[in-house]
C-alpha cells in the first residue's frame, strides 16, 4: 500500500515544479525533433533472435539491459577482423584489483594496414547471475608506448538472478594507441559479501573489431600522438580521484612540431558527488534536520583544465544517472543516457602550443569546482584526460595574444523558506565566457588559433517534508568553438535539461518505500577534430518513474519489491547522411515498445516483436521467510 501511495504522489507532486522540456540548442536539432515526430517507416517482421526479458519467464536467458546509443559508423563492404582483448571474472577479491592484459596490434590481413584503420570498435559483454550494486567500471588502454589513456567509462547494471549483457563503443580516435604494443587495464571493483547479500560475479569479455579502409571510407584525420592525463599507476585505476580543490596533475612533454592539441576529458561524480545536481547550497542546509540526509556544496559543478596553472578551458558536465541511481527500478532494462558510455568533453589547447611545444616538461591539471568552501566539492569525482596531438613537419613558435579568462565563473545563490521551514526553495545561476587566442608560425605559415566558450546554468530546487521530498530542475547549456588559421576546428553546442522529483518520506518506516519521477534530455551538436567524423547531432529525451519497497532488516536495507517505467526518444544524424532514430519504452523489467529507423537501423535493430509485452512485466519481488531474503 505504501508503494502505491508513493506512486500516486509522483503523479500529483511532480507537477509542483515545471518539468524541463528540451529546447533546440542549434538549428540541427530541429530536424531531429521533426523526424521523431514523423515516426518510423513500415518494416517487415524482425527475425533477429533476442532473449526474453520478463523476470518471471521460465528461462535461464539473461535479462538484457541496454543504453540506447548511436551505432558506430563503420565501412561496409570492406574487410575487418575481430580479436579478443580481455577475458576476466570480477568476483571475490577483485575490489581494487584491476584486470591487466597484454595488447598487441592485430596482424591479420583482413584487419588492414597497421595504424591505417578506418574504424575500431569495442564490444563489451558482461554476464552476471546474482545480486550487486551498480558499479562504475572504467576501461583503460594502457597499451601503446605512452599507455594509461582512458578509452571507455561506464556504469555496470544492477543484475538480477537471470543476469545482464551490454555494449559497443567506437574507439577509432584512439588508433594511435592501438597501433603499438602495450597493456589494457580494466577496473571493475566488485564486492562479494554474504553479510550484505551481494553474490553477483561479473564475467567480462572484451573484443575489438578493426576495419580496413575502403574507397568511400578512408582512414580519418585523427591525432597521431596521444598523451595520458592520468596518474599513470602501473597496476591501479589510472583516473584521478578528486575530493579537494587541488585536482589531479600530469606532466607532459609536447613535441616541438605539434600543430594542434586538444584535451579530451572524462568526468563523473561518485559517492557524495554522485547526485551533485541535487546537492543543497550550504546556506540552506541549516533549514533541514540531519536525518534528511541532504548533502551540501550546492548543485553547480565545473570541470577545469589548466596548463601550468593557467585556466585553459572548462566542461559543464551532463548529469549521468547510473543504473542504481535515484530509484534503481527506473533503469531496468532501459538505462539513462550515458550510463554505459559516458560522454566526454573537449578543450582545444592549441592556443597554448607556443608555450607547451617548447621541448620542456609542462603540467596539465584537471580539477572540479563546486559551491562549497575549503574544499568546494564533496568526496569525490573521477576525472581523467588525454592530450591528442597532430604533428607536422616544422617546429612552431608564437605567443598568446589574448587571454580573457576569469579564475571563477559567475555564481549566484538565492532562496527562501516558509514559516517553520515547511517549504524551502533554492535557486542557483552561473555563467562563464572565455576567449584565448594566439598567433604562431607552423606548417601553414603564420596563423591565429582561437578557443572560445559561452556557458549558462540554472538550478531550482524545492523541498518539503523536512527535506525528504525534493523537486529539482536544472538546465546546463552552452557553446564551445575553436578555429585554427580561420578554419573552424571544434564546435560543441549543447543543452542538458533535467528535472527530478524524489520522495523518501516513508523510507525509515518498517517495510518502507521510496520513489521518483525523472525527465532528462541530452541535446548536443558536436564536431571535434579528435573524433574526425564531421558533425554529429544527438538528441535523447527520457522520462522515468518508479518505486521501491524495502525490507525490515537491520543495518543495510534491501529492496523487496518495486515498479519502474521508462520511455525514450532518441535521434542521431551525421553531416555525411547517416542516421539512427529510436522510440523505446520499458515497464517493470519488460519492453513495451521499440521502434527503430534510419540508415544505421540494422546495426542496432529493435527488440523483436515477440519480446514486446504491451502491459509490461511484473516488476521484481523477493519473498521473506523467517527473516531470510530469497528470489
Amino acid at each position: 500500500m505504501r508503494t502505491h501511495w508513493i506512486y500516486s504522489q509522483l503523479l500529483v507532486l511532480s507537477g509542483g515544479i515545471s518539468l524541463v522540456n528540451a529546447q533546440p540548442s542549434a538549428p540541427e536539432i530541429a530536424t531531429l525533433f521533426a523526424a521523431l515526430a514523423d515516426g518510423p517507416p513500415s518494416f517487415g517482421p524482425v527475425i533477429e533472435p533476442r532473449v526474453p526479458l520478463s523476470t518471471d519467464d521460465n528461462t535461464a536467458s539473461p535479462l538484457v539491459d541496454l543504453q540506447v546509443y548511436a551505432p558506430p559508423v563503420v565501412p561496409t563492404g570492406g574487410s575487418k577482423c575481430t580479436v579478443e582483448l580481455l577475458k576476466h571474472e570480477f568476483g571475490e577479491g577483485s575490489y581494487g584489483v584491476p584486470a591487466i592484459a597484454p595488447y598487441s596490434p592485430p596482424s591479420h590481413d583482413a584487419c588492414g594496414e597497421l595504424g591505417g584503420w578506418a574504424a575500431i570498435t569495442l564490444n563489451l559483454t558482461v554476464y552476471s547471475s546474482g545480486t550487486q550494486y551498480d558499479r562504475l567500471s572504467v576501461s583503460y588502454s594502457l597499451c601503446m608506448y605512452l599507455s594509461h589513456v582512458e578509452i571507455w567509462r561506464h556504469s555496470g547494471a544492477e543484475p538480477t538472478k537471470t543476469g545482464t549483457i551490454w555494449s559497443v563503443k567506437d574507439v577509432t580516435h584512439y588508433s594511435a594507441l592501438f597501433s603499438v604494443p602495450g597493456e589494457l587495464l580494466m577496473d571493475f571493483s566488485n564486492i562479494i559479501s554474504a553479510d550484505l547479500g551481494l553474490d553477483g560475479v561479473f564475467h567480462v569479455t572484451l573484443t575489438g573489431t578493426f576495419y580496413a579502409p575502403t574507397h568511400h571510407f578512408p582512414k580519418p584525420a585523427i591525432s597521431n600522438l596521444i598523451l595520458p592525463i592520468t596518474n599513470i599507476s602501473p597496476n591501479q585505476t589510472n583516473l584521478f580521484t578528486i575530493s579537494d580543490d587541488s585536482g589531479g596533475r600530469a606532466n607532459v612533454t609536447v613535441p616541438r612540431n605539434a600543430q594542434q592539441a586538444v584535451l579530451e576529458i572524462y568526468a563523473s561524480g561518485n559517492s557524495a558527488e554522485e547526485f551533485w545536481y541535487l546537492n543543497t547550497p550550504d546556506e540552506f542546509l541549516p533549514y533541514f534536520p540531519e536525518s534528511a540526509g541532504l548533502i551540501g556544496k550546492g548543485p553547480f559543478r565545473e570541470v577545469q583544465a589548466l596548463v601550468d596553472g593557467r585556466l585553459a578551458g572548462v566542461a559543464w558536465p551532463h548529469a549521468v544517472i547510473y543504473t542504481g541511481g535515484i530509484t534503481p527500478t527506473n533503469w531496468r532494462p532501459l538505462t539513462a543516457y550515458g550510463a554505459y558510455d559516458q560522454p566526454t568533453y573537449f578543450v582545444d589547447v592549441t592556443p597554448f602550443l607556443p608555450h607547451l611545444a617548447d621541448g620542456g616538461e609542462h603540467t596539465i591539471t584537471l580539477r572540479v569546482l563546486g559551491q562549497g568552501q575549503s574544499p568546494s566539492i564533496n568526496s569525490n569525482w573521477y576525472v581523467s584526460g588525454s592530450l591528442h596531438l597532430w604533428l607536422g613537419a616544422s617546429n612552431i613558435s608564437g605567443t598568446i595574444t589574448k587571454y580573457e579568462v576569469s579564475s571563477d565563473p559567475f555564481i549566484k545563490t538565492t532562496g527562501s523558506a516558509s514559516e517553520g521551514n515547511t517549504t524551502v526553495k533554492t535557486s542557483v545561476v552561473a555563467k562563464r565566457s572565455l576567449v584565448i587566442e594566439s598567433v604562431f608560425h607552423g606548417d601553414n605559415g603564420r596563423h591565429i588559433a582561437r578557443f572560445e566558450q559561452h556557458l549558462n546554468y540554472g538550478n531550482d530546487q524545492r523541498y518539503a517534508g523536512a527535506g525528504l521530498v525534493q523537486w529539482g530542475k536544472q538546465l546546463t547549456e552552452g557553446t564551445t568553438t575553436s578555429s585554427n588559421g580561420g578554419r573552424q576546428t571544434l564546435r560543441d553546442v549543447f543543452s542538458f535539461p533535467l528535472s527530478v522529483f524524489s520522495n523518501y518520506s516513508l523510507y525509515d518506516m518498517q517495510f518502507g518505500a521510496y520513489g521518483s519521477a525523472i525527465n532528462q534530455t541530452y541535446s548536443r551538436v558536436l564536431s571535434s577534430p579528435v573524433l574526425a567524423r564531421g558533425t554529429h547531432t544527438t538528441l535523447s529525451i527520457q522520462q522515468a518513474q518508479g518505486t521501491v519497497g524495502m525490507d525490515d532488516a537491520p543495518g543495510l536495507r534491501h529492496a523487496i519489491n518495486g515498479t519502474g517505467a521508462t520511455s525514450q526518444r532518441f535521434a542521431f544524424t551525421t553531416d555525411s547522411g547517416e542516421s539512427y532514430f529510436r522510440r523505446i519504452a520499458a515497464k517493470n523489467d519488460a519492453w513495451v515498445r521499440d521502434d527503430v529507423w534510419g540508415t544505421l537501423r540494422d546495426a542496432e535493430p529493435p527488440v523483436p516483436r515477440e519480446q514486446i509485452f504491451s502491459g509490461g512485466g511484473p516488476g521484481f519481488r523477493r519473498s521473506l521467510a523467517r527473516g531470510l531474503r530469497g528470489e
